[in-house]
């Protein structure tokens, strides 16, 4: 009767509209990551042919977001369909960005410094670096878009109240949502509530012990299914192919990723955790230091040393074996060249089709802040490339080690050709900008609440906030009259408190995109922040200006000049 019972529950529960849209927006995510690179690799192998040092990502990420606003512009009906059946996938993809930087933090195994006193040197320039780069990117984003919002209010003709805003918030808009931790308990009661009340039995007939453990089975059933799921694939494919063939591509790379879904999976369950909500100070700092990033870091090292042991070779050679090329399109000229896949296609080689993916919602956001984005971004990068390259030598770094932090903070998929264009060290590149990620992903949300951001997107609702506020004197219609200046003063003094809080939102989004790149973009999205569009817009524009500022000649003349000092 038990296991009736269970596999009742699991049926119904497989056919829930939650649970078909939350695996069917996984399964297009991964086709958006693999479709993105029919336009990225011919792109690429174009660029490298007639030797132009520009990442084709960019580009296609610009061709995509033009091409969707035209196209939603024109008509629509594309920007409903994207909302309805292409959101929900590109959040995925978002959300699981850093699984990209796990491959490159692998790499470290491998490097080693030479010098023990370039240590501290490398850590003064991090910090020193990091600090300017946040307090300048948040205080030029802040200060600008503020000033955009005057002009624009100014050009704006006068709004009529009685046309506008017809129909009053949402209650899960006007509301503040509950706390999520709580909600998968009340959950339960009120589904274990559902199944009493729809039983036909009598009320006190009712076994409700049994019922609830088979509820809290398939609770977990369901919510561990992506760790069963990656670990099917890993001994249905990946074992079988390296035992038959050899090749450890596929077993690495499920692996890798069975690695990150456990992580993923460990951190929501602490969130979660009726007993760590108890101690709110240990539970932060557990939250901390079981990062994602940082477990599969550390597991996937441990990977790495372990299949080492076993195969009885260098570690050198099983990192080698894992990532064999910068980039996905000189494995693909290889092994056109050689027609050997196994000998240029390892795991860590698909890191980059993560890092390329891209996000493009969010229009009419970053629309209305486009000139602050732009403005704060290429000014930001100017002062990167020169500036970090001046405070990095003067740390005593050496040339290739202080050219790296030119791009300190631009995501690998653009920062990593940016410092091959003026030779410097591409591996401390990616150190220092996966460094700049974990930083914000241990700190972000101690961050926020220290700045009193309030940057949190209600749970739960589809329905934007309101463009225009409704004063508060319009919202009873039995209230008193007041005077007309005093309700000017009023609204006068509302506009500004609204448009302070828009502009530290757009600020931080700004500041994270800069700094944090994919890495801080992907948990600006696990947080449900408002931030996320100018946070995703300044990750791309950011890496392209740093970019487009290193193929420069006279730019690498001149660095070489600061770093010859």
């Amino acid at each position: 009767m038990k296991k009736m019972a269970l596999t009742q529950q699991l049926c119904k529960a497989l056919q829930t509209p939650a649970f078909t849209k939350r695996y069917w927006d996984a399964m297009i995510g991964l086709g958006l990551i693999f479709g993105c690179q029919l336009f990225v690799i011919p792109t690429q192998l174009a660029f490298d042919l007639h030797s132009i040092n520009i990442p084709a990502s960019i580009l296609v990420m610009i061709f995509l977001f033009f091409a969707m606003t035209i196209a939603s512009s024109a008509n629509g009906v594309v920007a409903d369909f994207y909302n309805k059946n292409l959101r929900g996938p590109t959040d995925f993809v978002g959300r699981h960005m850093s699984l990209g930087f796990v491959a490159f933090f692998i790499l470290l195994i491998q490097d080693h410094i030479e010098h023990a006193s370039d240590i501290p040197k490398l850590a003064g320039a991090f910090v020193v670096t990091t600090i300017v780069g946040y307090v300048f990117s948040y205080l030029l984003a802040y200060g600008g878009f503020h000033i955009e919002s005057r002009i624009r209010q100014r050009k704006r003709p006068a709004t009529d109240l009685e046309s506008n805003n017809k129909t009053w918030p949402s209650p899960a808009v006007a509301w503040p949502a509950p706390s999520p931790e709580q909600r998968p308990v009340v959950t339960n009661r009120l589904s274990t509530l559902s199944e009493v009340l729809s039983a036909s039995e009598p009320l006190g007939e009712i076994n409700t012990i049994s019922n609830s453990s088979t509820l809290a089975l398939v609770d977990l059933v369901f919510r561990t299914a992506p760790i069963w799921i990656w670990l099917l694939l890993l001994t249905t494919i990946g074992l079988p192919v390296y035992l038959a063939t050899g090749y450890m591509m596929p077993f690495d790379f499920f692996s890798i990723t069975l690695l990150w879904v456990v992580s993923v999976q460990f951190q929501r369950s602490l969130r979660s955790s009726g007993t760590l909500l108890r101690f709110k100070r240990s539970r932060a700092l557990i939250l901390i230091f079981c990062n994602p990033i940082l477990v599969t870091w550390a597991l996937g090292t441990a990977y790495m040393w372990a299949k080492a042991a076993c195969a009885g070779k260098s570690i050198e050679f099983i990192i080698k074996d894992f990532h064999h090329f910068s980039s996905l399109s000189k494995c693909i000229v290889h092994i056109m060249q050689d027609h050997d896949v196994p000998a240029h296609l390892g795991a860590g080689d698909l890191a980059s089709l993560l890092l390329d993916a891209g996000m493009y919602e969010y229009r009419s956001e970053l629309w209305a802040s486009l000139g602050t984005v732009s403005f704060t971004c290429t000014a930001l990068a100017t002062i990167n490339v020169f500036l970090n390259v001046i405070v990095a030598h003067a740390c005593g770094l050496q040339a290739a080690d202080a050219l790296a932090f030119a791009g300190r903070s631009a995501t690998l998929a653009l920062g990593i050709p940016a410092i091959e264009n003026i030779d410097g060290s591409t591996t401390l590149a990616s150190t220092v900008a996966v460094f700049g990620g974990i930083v914000f992903q241990m700190a972000g949300d101690w961050l926020f609440s220290v700045l009193h951001i309030n940057d949190r997107a209600p749970r739960g609702s589809s329905t934007p906030p309101p463009k225009v506020p409704i004063p508060e004197k319009s919202r009873s219609l039995f209230s008193k009259t007041r005077s007309n200046r005093h309700s000017e003063k009023q609204d006068t003094k509302n506009d500004c408190a609204e448009t302070n809080e828009e502009s530290s939102v757009v600020a931080a989004g700004v500041t994270v995109g800069i700094n944090a790149a994919a890495m801080g973009t992907a948990y600006l999205i696990e947080r449900d922040s408002r931030a996320v569009a100018y946070s995703a817009l300044s990750m791309i524009l950011f890496g392209a200006i740093t970019v487009g500022l290193t193929a420069i000649p006279a730019t690498t003349s001149t660095i070489a000049v600061l770093t010859s000092r």
